[in-house]
């Protein structure tokens, strides 16, 4: 079966760092593990692109011999706390709050057309007043 991996803690990668065949899981896992020397600790995601076992995460035990165990997917909050996981309690929802985006890009486009228009009108309206003074002169 074909698989993909990546780190996802500490250092967390964009893209796939590993993609190749084995015939499972872990097999897969050891392997990124040891191509990569990865340390005790780091935890990393395997998914399996052509079968139903889907994703998968683990973590660093040792490396000399290499052994994995494995892990939860982490998220803002347990990435904050560090390696020990706390349950929520029965009321809070796990949920991290979603922030407004960025919108200083959008403002200070729409002042910058803004602006383009102004200077546009004004050097058009200019330009008329020049043409029709230069008729008047001219005739």
């Amino acid at each position: 079966m074909k698989f993909a991996a990546k780190r996802t803690w500490p250092d967390k990668a964009t893209t796939w760092e590993h993609q190749g065949e084995a015939d499972d899981v872990e097999s897969f896992a050891s392997e990124f593990t040891t191509l990569e020397q990865l340390a005790v600790g780091t935890e990393f995601v395997v998914m399996c692109k052509d079968g139903d076992e889907g994703v998968r995460f683990f973590r660093v035990a040792a490396t000399a011999p290499c052994r994995l165990e494995p892990a939860e997917a982490r998220t803002a909050s347990t990435a904050d706390a560090g390696s020990t996981g706390s349950e929520p309690a029965a009321g809070e929802d796990e949920s991290e709050p979603v922030g407004l985006p960025n919108l200083s890009p959008v403002i200070s486009m729409l002042f910058y057309m803004g602006k383009v228009a102004f200077i546009a009108t004004a050097g058009i309206a200019f330009m008329a007043l020049i043409i029709t003074y230069l008729r008047k002169f001219l005739e």
